[in-house]
């Protein structure tokens, strides 16, 4: 690819990034303008936009797990028995692990089963718990979306130049995908959290949606992944 049009590209998504930098305060505003139900409405709304295509996404990438099971299964029965390898091959398990991290995180976070030291949390109430989470995307995860997203241009940027693929003359020519992946993680697993994080806003301020059918359930639940991502 050449470097202008790759320049092009890159200006391009660094301008809908800006554009998108906005939407990281509609949280606050939940907070600060609880009355507003127009505030509440848009930030349930973009929750469920987002919710729902991370969960889409997760129950695609889920798919790749018996892939991986299975690739990596014949790489060993076939080197073991029959001494036979094959470059390709075996770097695709390392494909399908690599897809199934970046692009399913986002749909476990949404699941709530990621890896959590849990000391207190567990044992907190709704609103503290969404007090946490609140904090937790502004003081965390947004600084490291966005340093992630920062240094990742210019290893993405390179390999799309010279449309990177394994050191292996035999191996497979998506590396430059790979390293995509990367930059796609950051972003899905700030948007969630701005999901997360608006969805605790709305709890905190004690708003539900004007289309809540019975204002007593809690209008975010959202079934857990069966897939266990």
């Amino acid at each position: 690819m050449s470097p202008e049009l790759l320049n092009i590209i890159g200006r391009s998504l660094q301008a809908i990034g800006w554009a998108f930098l906005p939407f990281l305060l509609t949280p606050i505003l939940c907070l600060f303008f609880p009355k507003s139900k127009h505030i509440t409405n848009f930030q349930i709304g973009l929750s469920q936009v987002i919710d729902g295509a991370n969960m889409w996404v997760g129950e695609v990438v889920k798919w790749l797990l018996p892939a991986l099971v299975i690739s990596i299964a014949f790489g060993v029965i076939a080197l073991s028995i029959f001494g036979q390898a094959w470059t390709k091959y075996d770097e695709s398990a390392t494909y399908f692990h690599a897809t199934i991290i970046l692009l399913g995180s986002a749909a476990t976070l949404l699941a709530g089963q990621h890896v959590r030291v849990d000391i207190f949390y567990s044992k907190m109430n709704a609103k503290a718990k969404a007090l946490v989470d609140f904090v937790g995307f502004y003081a965390l995860l947004i600084p490291f979306a966005i340093v992630l997203l920062w240094n990742a241009q210019s290893f993405v940027g390179l390999a799309w130049v010279s449309m990177e693929g394994s050191a292996e003359s035999d191996g497979i020519r998506g590396v430059f995908i790979l390293k995509t992946f990367v930059s796609i993680f950051a972003l899905m697993m700030l948007a969630q959290g701005l999901s997360i994080a608006g969805k605790a806003a709305v709890l905190m301020a004690g708003t539900t949606p004007d289309n809540s059918p019975d204002e007593e359930e809690d209008p975010f639940e959202i079934e857990h992944l069966e897939s266990g991502l």
